[in-house]
């Protein structure tokens, strides 16, 4: 069974300690020098007697000084960790254990359009309210850089390419932090059927639409105002980027949302066509009052001719999760996973079941080497070994190592081993 290397002696009392992992054996015989000897006297002066005395007298003194020396130790402390005037950077502070997840968002869809290279161009988030109708829309942008669980770092659209809809479904639950239903998943032509029953559709467009052909010239495709949409005008009207960046692109999926929820109002026939619990949801938020939001994220220069790239804003994230989710904390565990077994699905898996744990997983890749029998859950400080242990209770196996090595980026790490089998 391999070890993490770098790592301090197991927190599992009945572990073999590793060579490696233990003190080298110079260090032992400098913590362990002999003392001095003590001269005796001749036995039958008294001498002898009255000096175990004495240093019985002495260790007494020592004793009750070290005592004394570590009351005023634990009270500093307490002191210190208690009173707002302690030092210390924030960033140095433990972080929280997160607080469960596995309550997954009430009544809720996720709608993706798909192109033909199999990629996402619209991701959709609809969380209604069953008690007094309405609710929310999300808009993700696909461009939004997240963890994927075993590519790293990349659009959140891509997942949908790279791994079909497992990867996306994995993803989108990682980078929002709670367990979704399954996406439905639709091309052109279905997401024009969805609509179909509606017949057509007076949207506000919010800025002029334009498209430029091979040979330069620019074709106004919708005007900005109103504008009535056919079904069959649907896709491109969600998908065409214009002259705009893709957040510009969006508004024109509220201004859809906003015309085709007026005609399930009138009609909630009009979605009996779509997946039934897409339908369910879909009627719930006509009823009532509907929030629009985008995402929260901004622009990040990924240089010239490089595609649009966002980085989201984690705190507003949190914000908005609370909204759509009270009564969950913010509060995530960072979460490192390394492939030790070579399985292609091993850290989507590992993600699966970490993020109603409470987690957010921000890097994947491989370990050192692929012969790991047993997952080992590494963490950095002591006062993170709390969520560690609530990590491997997710995990449902492995065991705890302490680093010695600190590492700030996450608060845990772990090494997929063999016993894995979620």
């Amino acid at each position: 069974m391999r070890e993490v290397p770098f790592a301090d002696i197991d927190v599992d009392d009945d572990i073999d300690i590793p060579a490696f992992l233990l003190p080298h054996p110079e260090e032992e015989e400098e913590r362990e020098a002999p003392q001095r000897a003590i001269v005796l006297p001749p036995s039958g002066t008294g001498v002898r007697r009255h000096r175990r005395r004495q240093q019985r007298r002495d260790t007494r003194h020592r004793t009750l000084g070290l005592v004394l020396l570590a009351v005023a130790v634990v009270g500093a402390l307490v002191l210190v960790v208690a009173h707002p005037w302690r030092s210390g950077s924030p960033s140095s502070a433990p972080r929280p254990a997160a607080a469960s997840r596995h309550v997954p968002l009430p009544s809720s869809a996720v709608l993706v359009q798909q192109d033909g290279q199999g990629a996402a161009t619209g991701i959709t988030l609809l969380v209604a309210n069953p008690a007094s109708g309405g609710g929310h829309v999300v808009f993700v942008p696909t461009a939004t850089m997240t963890e994927l669980p075993a590519f790293g770092l990349d659009g959140v659209g891509k997942a949908l390419g790279f791994g079909g809809p497992s990867l996306l479904q994995v993803t989108l639950e990682n980078l929002l932090g709670v367990p979704l239903p399954s996406a439905v998943i639709v091309g052109d032509a279905q997401l024009t059927a969805f609509v179909q029953p509606a017949g057509p559709l007076d949207v506000d467009v919010p800025t002029q639409v334009e498209q430029t052909d091979a040979g330069g010239n620019v074709n106004v495709l919708w005007d900005q105002g109103p504008s009535t949409l056919a079904p069959t005008d649907v896709p491109r009207f969600l998908n065409v980027r214009g002259q705009g960046n893709d957040l510009s692109r969006l508004a024109r999926h509220q201004t859809f949302w906003t015309a085709w929820l007026a005609k399930v109002a009138h009609d909630p026939s009009v979605v009996n066509g779509l997946p039934p619990d897409l339908a369910r949801v879909v009627r719930q938020l006509a009823t009532g009052s509907v929030s629009y939001q985008t995402l929260p994220v901004e622009a990040v220069d990924a240089g010239s001719g490089s595609d649009e790239v966002y980085r989201v804003r984690q705190t507003d994230l949190d914000q908005l999760m609370g909204q759509l989710l009270p009564g969950v904390s913010p509060a995530r565990i960072r979460v490192q996973i390394l492939n030790g077994t070579g399985a292609i699905e091993a850290s989507p898996r590992v993600t699966k079941r970490l993020v109603p744990a409470g987690a957010r997983v921000v890097l994947s890749g491989n370990a050192d080497s692929f012969a790991y029998a047993q997952t080992q859950i590494v963490f950095y400080d002591r006062s993170q070994q709390q969520a560690a242990e609530r990590i491997r209770q997710a995990l449902g196996t492995g065991r705890l190592v302490l680093s010695r090595q600190p590492l700030d980026v996450v608060d845990v790490t772990v090494v997929v081993g063999k016993d894995f089998n979620g």
